[in-house]
């Protein structure tokens, strides 16, 4: 479709839309970003539209004359849920905004979502995010992409990173779910940003689950983290993920819980893809975990 296609982006405050937006405003991409409140840090010349996911009449305004949405809106699994649940943004809110983007003429949607290996009857979190795939994949939108990336790394303000490095500096041992062997495909967020940025600009439909180039177990990820950290060694203790569970039903009282139910989700099946999927699906050799470490520090 091109670059000069006007784009709404919905959670453009976010991880992934922190980095996206300002590229796509950069490259001269006409942007509306669906936001909460007020315009807050957004680039000179990005469109604010004050609303969000679960507000109807707000997307409507917001899907006016766009051409391409970008679908970044979601309570990831870390986070505790909001009033009314996970599937109150998570399901609810992508059938919403399909309906709206079907309503204004919208010819594109890329939604993102994430790697979902799970085999068997899906948690409740995952039930509820494979609802929102679903309601956008059923759009009656010309185009739509779903987006699957692995968990993203880059920055400070990455969650998985910054709880795991928390526990390798300060843990005596750091607790593990399991036999640590689980493999999570981390994927630069950058490099998100980049497939993003393609997926917007083409037309092509379909489910793009993507990762770095390795596949780490979640053992070898904590001692890549302690390599960052200085340490010579990370000392684990494995532990029943029923251990877990437990944990974190009691810690879901807290305001901003360390752990979450719906987090364990995530860590019961393996979180990869083929390693060489970025570079078939998008033409890039993305950056490694373990590469960007030792080139760039942790948390650069």
């Amino acid at each position: 479709m091109g670059a000069n296609r006007t784009v709404l982006v919905t959670g453009s405050s976010g991880y992934l839309g922190r980095r996206l937006v300002p590229r796509l405003a950069e490259r001269g991409t006409p942007v509306r970003a669906l936001v909460h409140r007020s315009r807050g840090e957004l680039p000179k010349g990005v469109e604010a539209v004050e609303g969000d996911v679960t507000d109807t009449a707000s997307l409507a305004r917001a899907c006016e004359g766009v051409d391409v949405v970008i679908n970044l809106a979601s309570i990831t699994a870390d986070r505790k849920p909001p009033p009314g649940g996970y599937d109150r943004v998570n399901a609810e809110g992508p059938a919403a905004l399909a309906s709206a983007a079907r309503t204004a003429g919208v010819r594109r949607i890329v939604h993102l979502a994430g790697i979902d290996t799970t085999t068997g009857e899906p948690g409740p979190y995952l039930a509820g995010r494979r609802r929102g795939d679903a309601a956008m994949l059923a759009s009656g939108v010309e185009s739509v992409a779903i987006l699957r990336p692995s968990i993203m790394f880059g920055g400070r303000d990455s969650a998985f990173l910054k709880v795991l490095a928390r526990l390798v500096r300060y843990a005596p041992a750091v607790p593990v779910p399991g036999d640590g062997t689980v493999r999570i495909q981390l994927v630069w967020v950058e490099d998100v940003v980049r497939c993003v940025m393609q997926l917007a600009d083409d037309m092509r439909p379909g489910q793009f689950p993507i990762g770095g180039p390795d596949q780490p177990t979640y053992d070898e990820i904590l001692d890549i983290i302690g390599e960052g950290l200085g340490k010579r060694r990370v000392r684990k203790v494995h532990l029943p993920a029923g251990v877990f569970s437990v944990q974190a039903k009691v810690l879901s009282v807290l305001p901003a819980p360390p752990l979450t139910p719906a987090a364990l989700e995530l860590f019961a099946s393996d979180n990869t893809t083929t390693a060489d999927a970025i570079e078939q699906q998008f033409n890039f050799r993305p950056r490694g975990f373990a590469e960007h470490v030792r080139r760039e520090g942790l948390f650069e």
